[in-house]
C-alpha cells in the first residue's frame, strides 16, 4: 500500500507552516488557498561561454494541488500578505509550476511591479 502523501505529510505541513494566499486565477474570481512562502529560490542558467554560470533567484510558493478549482497556469497571480505574522503585502505573478508528484507543486514566483 503507498504512502497518502497529502494526509501524512503535506496537510500537516500546511497546517504548521502554511499561511491564506489570496489567488486570483486569470479571469476568474479570487480565492484563498494555503502556502508556504519561501523569499528567494535560486536557480542555475545555462553556463558562459568561459565556463562560469549564472544564476538568479526567484520567490516560490509550495501549494496542495486539492486547494484549486483548476490547476493554476503561468500568468495566474497570488496575493501574499502575512507569512509567519510577518507583513509581505506583495503580488505576484506564476512564472512556472513544478509539481511535486504527491499532491503539491512548487509555484515559482515574479513580483509585479506596481
Amino acid at each position: 500500500m503507498g504512502v497518502n502523501w497529502v494526509q501524512h505529510l503535506l496537510k500537516p505541513l500546511h497546517g504548521v507552516f502554511g499561511d491564506p494566499v489570496d489567488f486570483r486565477p486569470a479571469g476568474g474570481a479570487a480565492y484563498t488557498i494555503s502556502g508556504i512562502f519561501d523569499r528567494a529560490y535560486t536557480q542555475d542558467v545555462d553556463p558562459m561561454e568561459d565556463g562560469s554560470t549564472i544564476n538568479t533567484t526567484s520567490p516560490v510558493l509550495g501549494v496542495l494541488d486539492s486547494d484549486f478549482l483548476l490547476p493554476p497556469k503561468k500568468g495566474d497571480r497570488v496575493f501574499i500578505g502575512l507569512v509567519s505574522g510577518e507583513q509581505v503585502n506583495t503580488l505576484f505573478t506564476i512564472s512556472d509550476i513544478q509539481p511535486d508528484s504527491h499532491g503539491g507543486s512548487k509555484l515559482i514566483l515574479n513580483r509585479v511591479k506596481s
